[in-house]
């Protein structure tokens, strides 16, 4: 199937790297397009998606990845933006509401996420706005009714139903209405130009998990927009496996350096240069928002490894929950050796693959999972990740079929 004029042409408008979702995933998508609306050729359809808005929307939601939950990434990152806002608020901010933008909001689990942390902190609605910004209309309409499975609930560390959510008819849960009004759904292309012009700058922007899947270009468009619209003493939060795409001469460090934090410097606080080879880790305690020395926790992660392993008294799930934590920090060898001395389970080879993958590793990572869904089919991160492996590797038909597993669980996640 000829799809070099599609791909250029999701290249220039959203910015995608089609390789970044697997080779197989296109044509499929494009094979299912063309038989819902008649189309005869590749050629054709790319001519009617690009000329139709409606159809470049669809498109674009079929190709979009909605690999979100509730505190995705741990509750400590919502905890921490939380307390921000709460300390940002008290110091000298004035009677100013402070505003926040999540990009690309997906679902809607991030930017409620964020909106419930705040209300745990004590932070008044009426001080702060949430705005959720995605590509995908479908998204959108997803986000703005709040009604989830148990899928979207499956952070091991926090979950959010008994406080703040009521079980409907359909089984699903429903975010509480003065929750729901905490954040705006619009659409938006973070790669466009002209993305949320003329908006007031934002003291908060939350985007993570999306220039994984951008090309070059693609970055270098959506990080110009990101820096436009980032208040000048704002804060930008992204991952820290994208961490080095952040222009390292306009924004520096703030923060964890697990959680992949950054400002735009100031005139007493030039920008720095940071390695992109230089793994992130988790700082030791200290006082609130302030960094310890990276060296000294980089001793302690090992330290606390090896204990770790002497230590036959630790459970496997404290020792799989210090692992991710380790993963999630960026010191994935630490995590590879505390993860491999857990007993077998689905959730350690699920996490062991999550890290072969962090660390390029597919061959592993795929050894890895396939062991996960042998002790839990159901397991929905093997799954998720499984899919994607398979379409990478060109297997539409592996792929396909655990694509119809992973949809049947979302479905009977009901309670």
């Amino acid at each position: 199937m000829k799809l070099a004029a599609l791909e250029k042409l999701l290249r220039d408008r959203i910015g995608l790297d089609v390789a970044s979702i697997g080779a197989a995933m296109l044509p499929r998508v494009v094979t299912a397009r063309m038989a819902a609306l008649g189309q005869a050729s590749p050629e054709a359809y790319t001519a009617y998606a690009a000329s139709n808005a409606n159809e470049w929307t669809a498109l674009a939601g079929e190709l979009a990845v909605p690999e979100t939950w509730f505190y995705r990434g741990g509750v400590e990152f919502f905890e921490y933006l939380a307390r921000w806002v709460r300390t940002r608020l008290t110091d000298s901010f004035g009677g100013r509401t402070l505003r926040m933008l999540c990009v690309p909001c997906s679902t809607g689990e991030e930017p409620y996420s964020l909106a419930l942390a705040l209300d745990r902190e004590g932070v008044p609605a009426a001080r702060c706005t949430i705005d959720g910004v995605d590509l995908t209309r479908d998204h959108l309409l997803r986000a703005a009714a709040a009604r989830y499975t148990a899928f979207s609930f499956r952070e091991r560390t926090a979950d959010p139903r008994h406080n703040y959510f009521r079980q409907v008819e359909d089984g699903r849960w429903e975010l509480r209405p003065e929750f729901r009004e905490r954040v705006r759904f619009r659409p938006g292309n973070l790669v466009d130009p002209g993305f949320l012009a003329g908006e007031p700058p934002y003291d908060l922007i939350v985007c993570r998990n999306l220039f994984i899947y951008l090309t070059a270009d693609g970055t270098a468009r959506a990080m110009a927009n990101l820096e436009r619209l980032l208040a000048p003493d704002g804060l930008l939060c992204l991952t820290a496996a994208e961490a080095d795409r952040v222009p390292i001469a306009r924004f520096v460090t703030e923060g964890p350096p697990s959680l992949a934090m950054f400002k735009k410097p100031t005139a007493d606080v030039p920008a720095v240069i940071r390695s992109a080879a230089m793994k992130p880790v988790q700082p030791k305690p200290a006082p609130r928002f302030k960094v310890a020395p990276v060296i000294e926790q980089t001793v302690l992660d090992d330290t606390a490894v090896a204990l770790a392993l002497r230590d036959s008294r630790l459970k496997s799930s404290d020792s799989l929950h210090e692992g991710r934590r380790l993963a999630d920090a960026g010191n994935l060898e630490a995590a590879r050796i505390l993860c491999e001395a857990a007993p077998p389970s689905a959730t350690r080879f699920s996490l062991l693959g999550v890290i072969h993958l962090a660390a390029g590793r597919t061959d592993e990572a795929a050894d890895a999972f396939r062991k996960a869904l042998y002790l839990n089919p159901d397991d929905p991160e093997a799954l998720t990740h499984m899919i994607v492996l398979c379409e990478q590797r060109g297997d539409p038909g592996q792929a396909a079929g655990l694509r119809r597993r992973l949809s049947r669980l979302e479905k009977g996640a009901t309670s």
